[in-house]
């Protein structure tokens, strides 16, 4: 059965006079077919266009449509020159790879080029370098573009500060936005105001910001971003604010430019509030646990309205003997407070101490849940997917064609509006628009193809990204104790993503409601890798805390709610000296003492073996100790 292929020409107006004309190209590329016995099904012209893009050729896209519906069910596509097919290396590869999506094979007749063999696919890998070294090209160009702009004065884009609009890429101020800025400035300098005395003010007296048309109140946050801004003062700062550790280590990187647009505030306003600020920061210095980290700040989250949970402390002075009480440490909602406008009712605060314990419980166990076994086997997979990851990046392949020629016609549609039509600004924008969100479906579709080619490369070494996960967990216990407080929280912050809580403490004594979790994946070696690169893959799941025993880490009664168990079941009282030798005879953590009397005594009473085993009941009712725990003969001190 003869093979099936199309003849593709073109032609541009330079190269008539280079031999290339038309009639010479079809003549070639016919004998060529007859020669190796193929049946030439269709012809696609392009007469005096350009190669560097395939957006101006309307038989080329008429050629690839045919193609991508497997209209004749061709072979191969034979063409004079690579440079018929296309001037640009990223368009020739994206096109190429199309052909190979659908098992057809590009021969290129004077080059001596065949896709379906070693050679070919060289030279098809050389023009995949060469691609890359365009996009590099192109984004140092785009870089370049907005340093111009910067170092003008102009807004080189990113978020607009509150109390400007961007107008053609240009800030305009926004007359009461404004207002509210300049005001925040003026509280701020007042004397006996800071910064979160200026959000009660403000709150109390009804002022709003107002985002995307909705009033919001006014918060910590937005407040300190308002006085932190040069912006206001008539400076455009570019890496002003970056996680690049270069820029942290050397400021110099930063590029400050007096900007083209209206300042709000005088310059000797903004900087009298710097002062003021400075002033203050070294004034809040932590005093009471300077090195001490909230482990889970910001990831427990509010069961009332969603927000990230931050540090309370309770630190109450001792009337009795001097000084203070141990300082109790728990999570509680931000929004409660009075500086972020009192906007959630939720007044329950969760136990540090007891929290932390039952999620890192819990995270020392994730391996083994089926929730991680079945992430990880649907995110990364192993060998035996290896199959379906090409099935996946040759659709995705499709995709993103369908998504090119759609562009190519919008973009046709585009330049054929009439510029004198009523209508002709509305119509301009609703084609534009139509463009923008095919050029984000492109990004995406371009992205997903990346990595998926190298899954597939991973997958095809037999390379197991979950193993460095489960080698991290597995180990979780020795890391963390080696780790300082700023190390444990950054390595909490990168696989969770989560910790939902109830609102009250359920009778079984559970407050972790679900974690859900999000391991970054790598599948190139870590030799290679940069250190900001973003991960190839991402494995999130949750895990139904519920589920899942609870054992003493998350149970803990206090000491008067064990004396109460005690009274209630046996009669007996029991002290609070006799509660805390039986937890530290079996292996409880009792903290510090911190309500010792001025003078040491000579006798400590010891807890009379009958009262023991019932504290150890009571322990045990209380989930503090496992059923299996038995009584002890050694003493309790």
């Amino acid at each position: 059965m003869r093979k099936k292929c199309y003849i593709y020409t073109r032609v541009s107006t330079a190269a008539q006079t280079e031999g290339y004309s038309l009639e010479a190209q079809t003549e070639r590329l016919r004998k060529y077919a007859e020669y190796k016995e193929m049946e030439v099904v269709r012809e696609y012209c392009d007469a005096g266009r350009s190669g560097m893009s395939i957006k101006g050729r309307p038989a080329f896209m008429e050629m690839m449509d045919d193609i991508s519906c497997e209209k004749d069910e061709i072979s191969c596509v034979l063409v004079f020159k690579l440079s018929r097919f296309g001037r640009n290396a990223a368009d020739i590869l994206k096109s190429v790879q199309l052909l190979m999506d659908f098992d057809v094979d590009l021969v290129c007749v004077e080059d001596a080029i065949d896709s379906s063999t070693q050679g070919g696919r060289l030279t098809l890998a050389i023009l995949s370098a060469v691609a890359e070294m365009e996009h590099e090209n192109i984004t140092v160009q785009f870089m370049a573009a907005r340093m111009q702009k910067l170092m003008s004065g102009g807004w080189s884009g990113g978020g607009v500060p509150y109390g400007y609009v961007s107008v053609n890429k240009e800030l305009v101020v926004v007359t009461e936005a404004a207002d509210l800025v300049r005001l925040i400035y003026q509280k701020y300098l007042e004397p006996d105001m800071k910064l979160n005395t200026v959000v009660g003010w403000l709150n109390e007296n009804g002022y709003k910001r107002v985002v995307k048309g909705e009033d919001k109140v006014i918060t910590s946050d937005f407040v300190s971003s308002v006085l932190g801004n040069p912006v206001y003062y008539g400076m455009i700062v570019y890496n002003r604010r970056t996680n690049s550790e270069e820029i942290k280590r050397n400021p110099k990187e930063t590029i400050s430019v007096r900007g083209k647009h209206e300042a709000i505030i005088p310059e000797d306003i903004w900087m009298q509030v710097q002062e003021k600020r400075k002033m203050l920061r070294k004034q809040n210095r932590k005093v009471d646990d300077p090195g001490r980290i909230s482990l889970l700040s910001g990831l427990v989250k509010c069961p009332e309205c969603g927000t990230g949970m931050v540090m309370k402390k309770s630190k109450r002075k001792n009337s009795n003997h001097g000084g203070y009480y141990k300082i109790v440490y728990s999570y509680g909602c931000r929004n409660t407070r009075k500086s972020a406008g009192r906007v959630c009712n939720c007044r329950r605060t969760y136990n540090q101490d007891k929290l932390d314990r039952a999620v890192m419980e819990i995270v020392g166990k994730v391996t083994e849940t089926r929730e991680f076994r079945q992430a990880v086997m649907n995110t990364v997979g192993d060998r035996s997917s290896l199959d379906a990851c090409e099935a996946d990046l040759k659709r995705t392949r499709k995709e993103l064609h369908s998504q090119e020629h759609l562009k190519y016609k919008l973009g046709t549609e585009l330049d054929n509006l009439d510029v004198l039509a009523e209508d002709y600004d509305d119509e301009y924008e609703a084609v534009q628009s139509k463009i923008d969100e095919v050029y984000d479906r492109i990004e995406v579709l371009e992205e997903r193809i990346r990595k998926l080619k190298k899954r597939m490369e991973a997958l095809k070494k037999g390379v197991r990204s979950s193993d460095n996960i489960q080698k991290i967990l597995d180990n979780f216990d020795l890391l963390f104790e080696r780790m300082n407080c700023e190390e444990r929280r950054e390595l909490c912050r990168q696989f969770i993503e989560r910790i939902d809580v109830f609102q009250e403490e359920r009778e079984d004594g559970r407050i972790l409601k679900r974690i859900v979790f999000r391991f970054p994946v790598y599948y190139e070696d870590e030799g290679k890798r940069a250190e900001n690169d973003e991960p190839d893959e991402v494995v999130t799941f949750e895990v139904d805390c519920t589920e899942h025993r609870v054992t003493a880490s998350e149970a803990k009664a206090t000491y008067a709610e064990i004396r109460a168990y005690v009274k209630e079941k046996y009669g007996m009282n029991v002290s609070s000296l006799y509660i805390a030798q039986v937890k530290r005879k079996y292996g409880l953590d009792v903290g510090k003492a911190y309500n010792k009397p001025a003078k040491n005594k000579n006798h400590v009473p010891v807890c009379p073996v009958e009262k023991e085993v019932v504290i150890l009941d009571a322990l045990k009712h209380f989930r503090m100790l496992d059923e299996d725990v038995e009584y002890r003969k050694e003493s309790a001190v």
